[in-house]
């Protein structure tokens, strides 16, 4: 007979010392998840099963060898033990004498085994033993991955050349993850730098790009205010650059360093380098990974959330409608124009993601806005009214006063901007509040209003009465916004007082937190959880959530310390919540052979500083799989007295989804999402779309128009490395009727940045179809939909899925800077982005090319000033991409932030006043902001399909899985451009993705 273990393994466990004693034991239940995707086949003679009327207790030695040997002591291997086709219970505990592991199974019933040994980082190897081998020692010899050995690899030779054990301190930051090593996510490399052991794991930060960037590293070591580095690019493990990276470097030094680090990274590695060793807060460097780098406005942005939720503090909402509800539920709708780095902190640290949407933004500066505004809604959808806060940091004033404290400029290169960066920190760790302006305050938005800057999707109605029209969102419209003549908004009184807590206290309620777990699952359900176990989930908002004010990312360091699992192996993972959400611990234990999903649920208690734990009928730990999903009361039962924070749905389905085996890249978007549902899926097919049959070529970028918003542009964001703050992700919610009926999703435009022209298209996407017909309730129906998604983008089959996504591209035209622009801004009145881009004319590119030639010959005083500008914005603040896949477009306008920041002030605010008190945080629940719309992204993927028309074994879908490789090579592109980098290099200036 043949035995098969489809252990889709990909991203086991996470790397910890074994304990020094004489036995170290666990059991082990679960089921595979492993790097290394592949079916595991042996194939066994019936004649050598032997059976056995007498059940015996089993002991099996096993000896696991690691291809890098200096792991044997770090990692603890997990096994899976199967016997006739199932998998069998057992003791496992390691003799340090003998440096064997002892598998220990009681009431065996046969003479056979398959048994199969994982470790985060490394392959797979299973042995079939028969008969009298089960009393020999059994052997492994697991290799690593091609991820892993480059992880490896790259992190020994930093370690010689920079002596990690003799630092103050050490950093690494990474490209890795979702980024791509022949074919496959690399993840593993960031495993292997945990477990070489010289780094912490909160200090291993994942550098957000897209799948078919390169994959780099810098490692960096503190000693006193030096800062050394060493770089490696394009996934090689020869150094591209070893020397200082310290803000107080030469201008020569500076350019030896930036010569020799090609591309956005030079500047992502030295800002977020510089920024840790200034004390920025884990928070902040977090978000900067997401962002890109730390510059002024993600520190402006950071300093904008912080003085909102000081005067204008969340509340609970007692609604969950809204459009993506249940998942919408949020206490403040942002209002942004992109450009400005502040808008992805607001994403960020509220957790306003475009997916939920939480965000609107597009091009409103006609209107009086700035890239440095950002408008916030408190909407209470119950009273129907709202408050509307616009805030912004001043530039101009703040770069003044850099100057005046320090006599140096901020504008006069990188170096000088790496500088006023460390200012801000400083500021920023005193009062941050004092860095910003109130410009508006504003109270009593209506429905109307509200609909107007949003947008709506469906119809909407006022008053009882229904309107024929739904509206396309108008974003930060300041003309609009100030013809309302709203009242003066009412601050809150601010509470000073805060018990700060150090790192050792924080990192404690994570060991805390993992301990009680152990106990719980040890005292209900008599499972010893062993460390690195890889069917042991540890879920938490921890990294996200405040405590008294103060960020909480190390607590992870905890859980990893006690569990030994990472984000990288799937095992510890951080789910993202706004700053102001309670504490929280999800752990949860998942089998090899059925749907069930153990968990329990912690809450810390700040007050008392130990945790709730939530019951179910008197049990601490709750299955929340399938047979509960299709329970609709005890679904309700569980909501009360199991997770009744208002987080059962993120929870479980985050849980339920990675018990399904999601590859990286679909989990890392997942955690960023907050939940899991079939509308987030649609842009993992969408953006393997994009990337297969638009790759980018030199001096091009994505620019992105979302019109149809759902949790699929959260993925899209993540995952195409686009965001509002980059300036390549555009929000202008339109409704239903000029989006086709929801199946036009917006515009894509691949932009040149050196011809000024781009080829832009409406990207339309039909979702596929999975069988539900077999579940009673929603939510076990959209758990089901969420497998049949998640096993189709991994290439596994699945009988359930009845139609696959279809994604397309229309209209493509070829565009110029004004037509681009014009989109950018929503197309006007007349117009929205969609309909604006159909009713262009269609030319050939060789055509436009020569009528923008011909424009300019005609017209030579206005193109000398865009000829001007762009080249004033290319040298004094664009930090170029010199990596083919350049997000050049967002580079371009770099400068206009500084332009424009000296009108800011410009339109009589009502208040514009700093605040030097200090900041009081607010912990609690989140309030929900909701129009009159029905929610259009959930229900339509909730649906239930026709299982006839239902085929087996559905591998793919109707888009190509392949990633193509960038067109053209970044090192190549140094010589292509040496004449616009002399310019940046004689004054010492970087070349980013967006810079302000």
């Amino acid at each position: 007979m043949f035995i098969t273990l489809i252990a889709c393994l990909m991203l086991v466990v996470g790397a910890v010392s074994a304990e020094n004693t004489d036995i170290i034991s666990d059991s082990q239940n679960g089921l595979p998840l492993g790097n290394d995707v592949s079916d595991i086949v042996v194939e066994a003679d019936d004649s050598n099963i032997v059976s056995s009327d007498d059940a015996k207790d089993v002991s099996v030695n096993v000896k696991v060898n690691y291809e890098y040997s200096d792991d044997e002591s770090e990692l603890v291997p997990d096994f899976y033990v199967v016997s006739n086709d199932k998998y069998l219970n057992y003791t496992k505990s390691f003799d340090v004498n003998t440096k064997n592991y002892v598998l220990k199974i009681n009431n065996f019933e046969g003479n056979n085994l398959n048994i199969t040994a994982m470790t985060a980082g490394y392959g797979t190897e299973m042995k079939f033993i028969s008969g009298a081998d089960l009393t020999k020692i059994i052997s492994f010899d697991l290799k690593a991955t091609e991820a892993y050995k480059l992880g490896r690899t790259v992190t020994k030779i930093a370690d010689s050349k920079l002596d990690f054990e003799n630092a103050d301190d050490v950093i690494a930051i990474t490209t890795a993850g979702v980024a791509k090593l022949n074919g496959k996510t690399s993840e593993d490399a960031m495993e292997a730098i945990v477990n070489y052991g010289k780094i912490s794991y909160s200090n291993v930060v994942m550098l957000r790009q897209s799948a078919v960037d390169p994959i780099d590293f810098a490692f960096i070591v503190k000693k006193g205010k030096n800062l050394k580095a060493i770089v490696f690019q394009n996934a090689s493990t020869k150094y591209s650059y070893l020397g200082t990276i310290s803000e107080d470097m030469t201008r020569a030094e500076w350019n030896k360093y930036y010569n020799a680090v090609v591309g956005e990274n030079a500047w992502a590695f030295a800002s977020l380098a510089n920024g840790w060793s200034a004390g920025v807060s884990r928070e902040i460097l977090q978000e900067a990974a997401f962002h890109g780098h730390i510059c002024e406005g993600t520190l402006g942005g950071y300093s904008i959330i912080q003085a909102l939720l000081k005067y204008y503090p969340p509340e609970q909402e007692n609604n969950p409608g809204g459009v993506g509800s249940p998942a919408d539920i949020t206490a403040y709708k942002v209002l942004g124009v992109p450009g400005g780095s502040d808008d992805d902190a607001a994403l960020f640290f509220l957790d306003d993601t475009i997916g939920k949407t939480g965000y609107t933004g597009m091009n409103t500066t006609i209107t009086g806005a700035t890239e440095n505004m950002i408008g916030f809604i408190k909407w209470n959808s119950q009273a129907k009214t709202g408050d509307l806060i616009i805030m912004s940091f001043n530039s101009t004033k703040l770069k003044n006063l850099f100057t005046k404290e320090t006599k140096i400029n901020p504008d006069a290169g990188s170096l000088e901007e790496l500088k006023y960066c460390s200012w801000w920190i400083k500021k920023i760790n005193t009062h941050p509040e004092g860095l910003v302006d109130f410009l508006y305050e504003f109270t009593g938005l209506n429905q109307e209003q509200y609909n107007y800057l949003m947008g709506t999707t469906e119809n909407v109605t006022y008053d009882g009465e229904p309107a024929e029209y739904g509206l396309d969102g108008h974003g930060l419209d300041v003309n609009y916004i100030l013809s309302l003549n709203l009242p003066k908004a009412k601050r809150a009184t601010v509470d000073t007082i805060q018990n700060k807590l150090t790192d050792a206290e924080i990192k404690q309620i994570g060991i805390d937190a993992a301990i009680k777990a152990k106990e719980i699952f040890k005292e209900e359900l008599g499972v010893e959880i062993g460390r690195d176990d890889v069917d042991f989930l540890a879920l938490t908002d921890a990294g996200y959530a405040f405590l008294n004010g103060q960020d909480t990312v190390i607590a992870r360091e905890g859980l990893y310390e006690v569990l030994g699992g990472t984000l990288y192996s799937q095992n510890v993972m951080g789910l993202h919540q706004a700053v102001w959400k309670p504490l929280w611990f999800a752990f949860a234990l998942r089998y090899p052979d059925s749907n069930l999903v153990n968990m329990i649920y912690l809450r810390y208690n700040p007050d008392t500083k130990d945790f709730f734990v939530g019951t179910l009928d008197g049990d601490k730990v709750v299955n929340i799989g399938f047979d509960t999903l299709n329970n609709s009361a005890k679904l309700r039962a569980i909501e009360k007295s199991f997770v009744p924070d208002g987080n059962w749905f993120n929870v479980q389905t985050i849980v339920n989804a990675w018990n399904e085996h999601p590859l990286f890249d679909q989990m890392a978007t997942f955690l960023y999402h907050a939940h899991v549902c079939p509308g987030v899926q649609p842009g993992f097919f969408i953006t393997d779309y994009i990337q297969e049959n638009y790759p980018l070529g030199e001096n091009e970028s994505y620019v992105y128009i979302a019109s149809n918003i759902y949790c699929k542009d959260d993925s899209i964001t993540y995952l195409l490395d686009l965001s509002p703050g980059l300036g390549s992700f555009y929000v202008q919610k339109l409704p239903k009727n000029e989006t086709e009926n929801g199946l036009s999703q917006g515009v894509l435009i691949v932009w040149d940045n050196n011809l000024k022209i781009g080829k832009a298209m409406v990207l339309n996407f039909k979702n596929g179809k999975i069988d539900t017909s077999m579940y009673a309730t929603s939510e076990a129906q959209r758990a089901n939909q969420i497998k049949g998604f998640i096993d189709m983008y991994s290439d596994r089959p699945n009988d359930n899925i009845m139609s696959r996504p279809v994604v397309s591209m229309a209209n493509e035209k070829w565009i110029d800077e004004e037509q681009f622009n014009m989109l950018k801004q929503g197309a006007g009145d007349d117009y929205n982005a969609i309909s604006y881009l159909k009713s262009l004319d269609d030319v050939t590119k060789d055509e436009l090319l020569k009528s923008i030639e011909a424009k300019s010959n005609s017209n030579s005083n206005a193109d000398g000033n865009t000829n001007s500008n762009s080249k004033s914005n290319t040298n004094a603040n664009s930090k170029f991409n010199g990596n083919s896949n350049s997000k050049s477009n967002a580079n371009s306008n770099s400068n206009s932030n500084s332009n424009s920041e000296s009108s800011s002030n410009s339109n009589n605010p009502v208040s514009q006043v700093s605040y030097s008190s200090s900041y009081s945080g607010s912990v609690g629940t989140s309030g929900n902001v909701a129009t009159n719309a029905p929610a259009n992204d959930e229900s339509a993927q909730d649906t239930k399909a026709d299982s006839k028309n239902s085929p087996s074994n559905s591998k793919s879908y109707e888009v190509s899985k392949s990633i193509p490789a960038k067109s053209a090579d970044s090192n190549s592109l140094i010589y292509a451009l040496i004449g616009v980098l002399a310019i940046g290099v004689v004054l010492g200036l970087g070349y980013m993705k967006r810079k302000n």
